[in-house]
């Protein structure tokens, strides 16, 4: 396995291939080019002049015109988000590399992002913002073919990849206290601490939001988003992964995150609490289960719902490293299988402490008699993928009143789609239902109208359903 100089700043790649691209990168300092004969090609013209003579007021009105004359220029597109990112102030490629060197403060490791002044921060953050407007809507026309495409997006990556890691790293900067309670890692690989999620309360969805916005300029660059990463990570995890390793974890981490905001902004405000509470033993989604799914964008328990009423798993969202020798496999206790980095894949799911007196399915057994509660249909992820099944043993012995070939929601029939949506109604009827004193769905209304782990439920157990929940 290739290793990194720790002495190696994070941008050190994507850099030096900034630099050697002139005039069709972001951050060089130049940029000229001959006038064509259309007026676009000249207000374009005029502008790079202004731009080398560092009139970035007269340039910027230059190729707004030529924009205007034809929008779909694409080297006026470029030529304004070189001069929008020259007038922001302290957004030089040299300055932002700078604050992402490591650093040692008080015997831990720290970085110019996590030492600067807030107002620093907000300062940077506005400028790229600036610029990301106008380089946004750029690449939106590129990969919409509306451009010339003399210039394409992919001549501008590494430059755009800078700015959205830059981005990145202050938006863990405002979240950082948080992030190292939430990411972890020990000797099997990362893991989420979701139960942690749960304290970020109304700032989830904006955390999730800010982590995404800039996950997929991580993918693209992982060596180099790892940086950041490991920055605001506990030096502790030092000890379990090396460079390559943290590239490769932080494409899971990047995923997982994409994923979850995904569903955060798509899902009606009104079912937040059944998507958007983990680990709180309690069935957020009416089905009678208790934090029965796992945070990995499948459907576990077979009702046709992906990633609802989650459980506190402390997931792995990306294997270290896989065994390559019998003996590798006695000490790690894993199959020699190389699984997709492009996937936030569970491995496997530790059984936690606070579980021991959880019922995950309402049998009357609780995890330590019960790690059907606990162990995938099939162990192997992949194999998981191949047979359309990433269910949970326990699932095998619950029926939801509801049928789907594969149970993959992306997969069903029309027929099916409707018997789901009807699914989802009746739960939510049931989640509703949190009045000990007034119940509407009594035990059998819900055992006909759902079935799933209502069916393991005794009158005792339905009545505890409801401690802990507010009536409305």
């Amino acid at each position: 396995m290739r290793k990194i100089s720790q002495s190696k700043w994070m941008w050190s790649v994507a850099i030096a291939l900034s630099l050697g691209v002139a005039g069709c990168n972001l951050f060089h300092p130049t940029g000229s080019r001959d006038a064509d004969n259309d007026d676009a090609a000249a207000l374009t013209h005029d502008g790079y002049i202004e731009f080398q003579k560092s009139n970035f007021d007269a340039a910027r009105k230059f190729f707004n015109k030529a924009i205007q004359a034809d929008s779909g220029y694409s080297e006026a597109w470029i030529g304004l988000s070189k001069t929008v990112l020259k007038m922001q102030e302290g957004i030089d490629v040299f300055e932002l590399a700078s604050y992402a060197q490591k650093t040692e403060k008080d015997g831990k490791s720290s970085n110019g992002f996590l030492d600067m002044s807030n107002e620093k921060a907000d300062s940077i953050s506005r400028g790229i913002d600036s610029v990301l407007i106008f380089v946004n809507k750029f690449i939106d026309r590129d990969t919409t073919d509306k451009t010339d495409k003399k210039i394409r997006f992919s001549d501008i990556a590494d430059s755009y990849t800078i700015l959205q890691l830059t981005k990145a790293a202050l938006r863990i900067r405002s979240v950082q206290t948080q992030l190292s309670s939430i990411v972890s890692a020990d000797n099997a690989g990362m893991m989420m601490n979701l139960d942690a999620l749960n304290d970020l309360g109304d700032s989830l969805k904006p955390f999730l939001n800010d982590m995404a916005s800039a996950a997929e300029a991580i993918k693209s660059s992982p060596e180099s988003a790892a940086e950041i990463i490991k920055a605001y990570l506990p030096d502790s995890t030092r000890q379990f992964f090396d460079e390559e390793d943290y590239a490769d974890v932080t494409v899971g981490l990047a995923n997982s995150v994409i994923q979850m905001n995904d569903r955060a902004q798509t899902i009606e405000k009104d079912r937040n609490d059944v998507f958007f509470k983990f680990g709180n033993a309690i069935d957020d989604d009416g089905d009678g289960c208790v934090d029965e799914e796992v945070i990995d964008n499948y459907d576990n328990d077979g009702d046709g719902e992906i990633d609802e009423d989650a459980r506190d798993s402390r997931s792995i969202v990306l294997v270290k490293k896989r065994p390559t020798n019998i003996e590798e496999v006695k000490s790690i206790g894993q199959d020699p299988t190389t699984y997709d980095l492009t996937k936030a894949q569970i491995d496997s799911l530790s059984v936690l402490e606070k579980y021991n007196t959880i019922d995950i399915d309402m049998d009357g057994k609780t995890t330590q008699d019960d790690l059907d509660e606990w162990q995938f249909i099939y162990r192997d992820p992949n194999d998981r993928d191949e047979k359309k099944n990433h269910r949970l043993k326990f699932t095998n012995k619950i029926s939801f009143n509801f049928t789907s070939d594969g149970r993959f929601p992306e997969n069903m029939k029309e027929d099916e789609q409707a018997k789901r949506d009807s699914l989802i109604a009746k739960k939510e009827l049931i989640r509703k239902d949190t009045d000990i004193n007034n119940i509407k769905y009594k035990l059998k209304d819900r055992q006909e109208m759902v079935g799933g782990c209502w069916d393991n439920y005794t009158e005792e157990q339905f009545i505890k359903w409801f401690e802990g929940r507010s009536a409305k």
